[in-house]
């Protein structure tokens, strides 16, 4: 040490300046100053009782072993030494796991027996090697206090200070009245506060998280920890954590979670009475649970939630898959059981008002044995099972009443359906964890079958197929009682598949006011549309007999349907050659015809239908050979 002054008042003792501490020639540590108080009491009693401790300034070195042994490290390691020598830095160990308890009587109560009743510690450095983790560590405490109470029965800690330069400060007592302490008779609490702490303090704890990278995330809050003789150990958390992120990729959310945890170690039981997350604008909700560990996990929650947006929520559970580093063959998987009772919940571009759930999580698959959401005056029953790794999923269900054009309305710019839809359908499809569009590939991939019925509706719009009937035919055959504005329907049904990114409809039937029309075809999920339709109009003899096809070939809302070039052959035909002969039958489709027209009607459609498909060559050349067949 530089220098040394005795103190009288408040307490006799010494204060030494520019300190040095070693053991021999061997440098452990230094201080800018250090100051010592000695009891009163003490000194009347002719003895020496150290009672405060204060050190301003300093560094040590400390160095963990794989072992768990602890080594001060040689403060300055030697710079100048003889080349034919190998320098190796000094140490002292200072802990050793092989000394234990059973090896001496020693009580850790004795220590407090020489009256000490403070230490104080500002400005002061520690550098930790960690050879466990193969990790440094800087910490510093810049006010830091080790108390004891008058009667030696407690002790108050304070740690302010800094981890790898994160912000930390923890306040806590303890209860140093039973020794040897145990789990059982432990009795403390403690308080944790962060502020804006980086999570890659934690790096070697969140290791289990390959595909995070949470040296971006940042971590405000509180965390108090309290145990009583006998009693669990209770934690509070209030937190918020933002800027989660995969590896190599951009950090979203900001997340506040308030909840309570009682860990009770010997019965390998962790209770969570109350848990509330908000991540404003994508999720708001409360669990409730316990998790039991012994030869399985097992866990048990209820979940609810005011409103969810279930893609967000994914994105960040899937942050969460734990490494399989540490799989232990022995231990079986955990199984998790939820039980969920959701409002508001965005999916698949819809809003649920409702859904509810049974759900068993065994890694890696989630299966959901019943669901029910309400939607759209409808509802949705069935079972599913997700992988949300791989984000794979098998779903059947049933729907009820749900009015379709609300189905529909997200993936179309304008309503084309109106009715009540009733279905049973089955699919499974898979997300690629790279797809920059979920929804997109979400469809692309889906394979399944199922079929649906659509009660009193309308076909609106592009799918109102009398439009290019009364535009084209309307003038050949007189229509009489039919309003081409509208197509309004009883049933519309199909059975369907879905494969190869489009859903086909296999037998489509539709039955209206005066019109009856079945057909098949396809549209891609990407808007291409393959249909043909037949319509067949109200009368008993032509009714029957007039069957109209209507094709629907190119980019939905863009390529125009119309009738069949081949079919308007055959009625010129009909209508130049039979023309006397539906006279007889009168009526609008008898008496309406008119040969000149459709002659008229025909020379005209060469333009018009020569150019629809021009996007495609070979679509192209086929209704061009349709055509010319037509014309020929």
């Amino acid at each position: 040490m530089d220098s040394s002054d005795l103190v009288l008042l408040p307490f006799p003792g010494i204060e030494l300046g520019t300190v040095q501490v070693r053991k021999g020639n061997l440098i452990l540590g230094i201080s800018d100053r250090i100051k010592i108080n000695i009891s009163w009491f003490g000194l009347l009693g002719q003895k020496v009782e150290i009672r405060d401790i204060y050190i301003s300034g300093g560094k040590v070195n400390l160095h963990k072993h794989k072992d768990g042994s602890i080594d001060l490290i040689e403060f300055f390691q030697q710079e100048k030494h003889k080349l034919e020598s190998v320098h190796q830095t000094q140490t002292i160990k200072i802990f050793d796991p092989s000394f234990t308890a059973e090896n001496t009587s020693f009580n850790p109560k004795e220590i407090f027996k020489i009256g000490l009743k403070n230490v104080q510690i500002e400005n002061f450095y520690v550098h930790y090697q960690d050879d466990t983790h193969n990790r440094t560590y800087g910490i510093y405490l810049w006010n830091s206090a080790f108390s004891i109470s008058f009667y030696g029965n407690a002790l108050d800690l304070t740690l302010q200070g800094k981890l790898d330069g994160q912000s930390f400060q923890i306040y806590g007592s303890a209860d140093l009245n039973e020794f040897p302490v145990t789990l059982e008779n432990l009795k403390f609490q403690s308080t944790i506060i962060l502020d804006k702490c980086s999570l890659s303090i934690f790096r070697d704890l969140l290791v289990i998280f390959p595909n995070a990278d949470f040296s971006k995330t940042i971590l405000n809050g509180t965390i108090k920890i309290k145990k009583a003789p006998n009693e669990p150990i209770n934690f509070n958390v209030m937190a918020q954590g933002k800027n989660f992120a995969y590896q190599g990729g951009n950090p979203f959310g900001d997340i506040k979670l308030n909840m309570e945890l009682r860990l009770d170690i010997p019965n390998k039981k962790l209770d969570l009475p109350y848990i509330s997350v908000v991540w404003p604008g994508i999720a708001e909700g409360n669990a409730k649970g316990t998790i039991l560990w012994n030869y399985k996990t097992n866990v048990f929650f209820q979940v609810t939630a005011n409103y969810l947006d279930y893609h967000s929520v994914l994105r960040l559970g899937k942050l969460f898959e734990f490494t399989k580093k540490f799989n232990n063959p022995n231990r079986p998987d955990g199984v998790f059981y939820f039980s969920a009772d959701l409002k508001n919940v965005y999916a698949l571009k819809h809003r649920f008002p409702v859904l509810k759930a049974e759900v068993k999580y065994a890694y890696p698959w989630i299966y959901i044995s019943s669901f029910h959401a309400y939607i759209y005056n409808g509802e949705i029953l069935g079972k599913s099972k997700i992988n949300p790794f791989k984000s794979k999923f098998e779903v059947q269900g049933e729907v009820y009443r749900i009015q379709s054009d609300r189905i529909l309305m997200p993936y179309t710019n304008d309503p084309i359906i109106s009715g009540n839809m009733f279905s049973k359908f089955n699919f499974i499809t898979e997300v690629h964890n790279q797809s920059s569009d979920f929804l997109t590939e979400f469809f692309r991939n889906m394979e399944g079958s199922g079929n649906f019925q659509i009660l009193n509706g309308e076909l609106l719009g592009y799918a109102n197929f009398m439009i290019p009937v009364l535009n084209t035919l309307g003038k050949i055959v007189s229509f009489n009682g039919i309003d081409g504005r509208k197509v309004e329907f009883s049933s519309l049904k199909s059975d369907f598949k879905i494969e190869n990114n489009r859903f086909y409809f296999q037998n489509l039937k539709l039955q209206g006011n005066g019109l009856e029309t079945d057909g098949k075809g396809n549209i891609s999920f990407e808007k291409d549309v393959d249909l043909i339709l037949n319509l067949r109009l109200g009368g008993d003899i032509v009714g029957k007999a007039l069957k109209i096809p209507i094709i629907y070939k190119g980019k939905f809302k863009q390529s125009i349907p119309y009738i069949d070039p081949i079919w308007l052959g055959s009625v010129f035909a009909g209508s130049t050659i039979f023309a006397p002969f539906f006279t007889l039958v009168g009526g609008p489709y008898g008496g309406g015809i008119a040969g000149s027209v459709v002659s008229e009607y025909v020379r005209d459609a060469w333009e018009g239908f020569k150019g629809l498909f021009a996007s495609k060559e070979k679509t192209k050349r086929n209704n061009l050979d349709i055509l010319r067949r037509f014309f020929s």
